[in-house]
């Protein structure tokens, strides 16, 4: 713990995972002490960022309100300065590459969805996407065409056997899956991550890793934890990431974000 104690001490930054680390995904509860978490913070002039799978569309308000400095979106592929709404960074999916995975879904029999900066769409809305995206995004409007007149920064499967999806050999240089509900995976372009689009920040203002610390709990923010200079796991974490975590904390309903950072003395 006094190594851990140690890192601490160099943190400036900190970034936080939406789903399941500062909100419960399912009943969309925060709790009170996140408020006062980012408060602090503020005061100490420590800089805060989101880092998540969403979309700017689906920050919802309880999140934009607490003021973040950052938004590192759609697994880094979107990267903006909150404060002055200046755009870092970009990643997009060219209309050749989308069409190749459309294909390819089609063959397997899924549906998908496509997410752009502050928008979504899907090719068909029906249980099974109900199932996976109303909790994060609820209904999406249909529209299969929807990349030809929008930037597409991600992609979703959607299908009943997502677990047996395997990218063919077209694609498996190009893309790779990110399972994170039964029925859908994130479809994330080869090097893109949550780990890149928290580097852009960093060179922004002239930070390394080890001044960042960030809290998560899915899939999503393997390359982040291993990136990170200290990287803090929710108790409900994948695993993996329990695996990869400095620091472990309680729940998001037991207050586990304000838990860890009193542990790690970086605030009261």
């Amino acid at each position: 713990m006094e190594k851990i104690l140690e890192k601490a001490q160099k943190i400036k930054i900190i970034f936080f995972d939406i789903d399941d680390t500062l909100r419960v995904k399912n009943s969309g509860f925060m709790p009170e002490s996140i408020n006062e978490v980012f408060k602090k913070l503020h005061e100490k002039g420590i800089m805060t960022g989101i880092a998540t799978g969403r979309n700017l569309f689906g920050v919802v308000p309880e999140v934009r309100a607490l003021k973040p400095d950052y938004y590192v979106a759609i697994n880094g592929a979107y990267v903006e300065n909150a404060r002055t709404q200046k755009v870092l960074y970009k990643n997009t999916f060219s209309k050749e590459l989308i069409e190749e995975i459309i294909a390819w879904l089609k063959a397997e029999q899924s549906e998908y969805s496509f997410v752009s900066a502050d928008s979504l769409r899907v090719s068909k809305w029906d249980k099974i996407a109900s199932d996976a995206i109303s909790p994060v995004y609820a209904e999406l409007k249909e529209n299969p065409d929807y990349y030809q007149t929008e930037e597409i920064y991600q992609m979703l499967t959607i299908s009943v056997h997502d677990d047996q999806l395997k990218l063919p050999e077209n694609l498996a240089d190009k893309i790779r899956l990110v399972r994170w509900h039964p029925n859908s995976s994130d479809i994330v372009l080869t090097g893109g991550s949550k780990a890149i689009g928290c580097q852009q920040v960093l060179q922004e203002l002239g930070l390394k890793a080890e001044n960042m610390l960030n809290f998560g709990d899915g899939l999503n923010d393997r390359e982040l934890f291993d990136f990170a200079g200290l990287s803090v796991a929710m108790k409900v974490s994948h695993p993996e990431i329990l695996e990869k975590a400095d620091y472990i904390t309680d729940s998001v309903e037991n207050d586990g974000i304000l838990k860890a950072l009193q542990a790690l003395k970086i605030i009261d």
